[in-house]
């Protein structure tokens, strides 16, 4: 077997079984950018999402009717930019819409909203609008 040169190594990824199946480019071994927004975005997501239900965040009225809305809309890069762009100011200032902010965007140009990358962010949005119920 003959040694691996430095771009074999580079191109090469090694990740837990549960997070290679839903990074958005896990058919293949090498990342792509929209792993990297995946990675910030399930990093966010959980840690909210954890935050949340341990108590330690209490998101406005106006987030947890945000959530609801964003609950029952297909996803895409459009349509959740303009549900931020049109979110009032409390909304606006949470914590919520900071998660949604950039990476979840930049992940909906390469994945469809039922992707397995958007899961996190999908149960941070249901446990959110059930509370909102």
């Amino acid at each position: 077997m003959s040694p691996l040169r430095a771009s074999q190594l580079e191109e090469q990824v090694v990740l837990c079984v549960p997070c290679n199946s839903r990074r958005p480019s896990r058919g293949t071994s090498r990342l792509s950018p929209s792993d990297f927004h995946w990675a910030a975005l399930e990093h966010h997501a959980a840690l909210l999402l954890t935050a949340f239900k341990d108590g330690q965040w209490v998101p406005y009225v106006q987030e947890l009717v945000f959530a609801e809305n964003l609950a029952w809309f297909v996803w895409t890069e459009e349509t959740l930019r303009a549900a931020v762009r049109a979110a009032d100011p409390w909304t606006a200032a949470g914590r919520l819409v900071r998660v949604l902010d950039s990476n979840a965007f930049f992940l909906l140009r390469d994945v469809a909203a039922t992707d397995p990358a958007l899961h996190t962010l999908r149960r941070l949005i249901d446990a959110l609008a059930a509370a909102a119920a």
